[in-house]
């Protein structure tokens, strides 16, 4: 049995065996003035208040792109467990820059990467949502050098990378940008899929032929709340305007109606 909660943002939590593997964990979430105008520093309580509690030894962390809202708070995370680290050269420079460097193992497009605990990674080259007037925000790597802390622009895209994670007997893809390169999924399906919400309607194949193709059992959209609020266990938790989940439900409901649809609360227990 694999436990899995959404932690937030893209953030996922999956726990197999007492040990668990995170991907893009995202806890700092800053408010909207620090975000546009200020430099980003993570919120270090909110971190080890987390790791604190986390159901299982940490085993890795896999890290999708490099926006703030995937990567700010993963150096920090980085200095309490010494297991892989699996991201783009974009996430290199951001920990070289952090005086970490050569700490990621810097994926390679579809390759399987061997995780402790008996799980398999593959990182499948993806593409970021047209989330800004039709567009990709803050396209490139971020720079190795220079001042620290890094305002949100300066927390360029990176390579994009859909996870796709094999732990206990389960696959689970994580699309952590509501967008998709068809040519690289040949081969690939899941048992349960992970679908980040807003923007959803700027690529219409992103809820129609993705899931043609990886013919998820379960299907879970995530990423549609306000990381910019304060979220915690059993609270109504905040949402990013104009997602339109329910329009984006019924999408999936005609493209795959033989997936299950699952919607969870934030750090809610799922089971597989």
């Amino acid at each position: 049995m694999v436990s899995v909660r959404w932690t937030g943002a893209a953030g996922l939590e999956l726990t197999h065996n007492d040990q668990t593997i995170l991907i893009d964990p995202y806890h700092s979430r800053l408010g909207k003035l620090k975000v546009f105008f200020g430099r980003l520093t993570p919120d270090i309580d909110a971190i080890e208040n987390y790791l604190g509690k986390l159901p299982g030894k940490l085993l890795a962390i896999i890290v999708g792109h490099t926006h703030f809202d995937h990567a700010l708070d993963i150096p920090e995370f980085s200095k309490h467990f010494d297991g892989p680290l699996v991201g783009s050269l974009s996430l290199e420079n951001l920990m070289a820059r952090h005086g970490m460097p050569s700490r990621v193992t810097i994926c390679e497009g579809s390759k399987r990467i061997d995780l402790p605990g008996n799980a398999a990674l593959t990182m499948i080259p993806s593409m970021h949502g047209l989330v800004v007037f039709g567009r990709i925000p803050y396209q490139g790597d971020i720079d190795p050098s220079g001042q620290l802390p890094l305002k949100a622009r300066e927390y360029r895209l990176g390579a994009v990378y859909m996870p796709k994670l094999e732990i206990g007997g389960v696959i689970f893809m994580q699309a952590g940008s509501a967008n998709f390169i068809e040519s690289e999924l040949d081969g690939h399906h899941c048992d349960v899929l992970f679908m980040c919400v807003p923007a959803w309607k700027k690529n219409p194949a992103y809820s129609t032929h993705l899931l043609k193709i990886l013919k998820p059992q379960i299907t879970i959209p995530f990423h549609y709340d306000d990381f910019s609020a304060p979220i915690r266990p059993h609270m109504k938790f905040p949402t990013l305007p104009f997602v339109d989940l329910a329009g984006f439900l019924k999408r999936i409901r005609q493209s795959a109606p033989d997936t299950e649809i699952r919607i969870p609360k934030p750090f809610e227990t799922m089971t597989f």
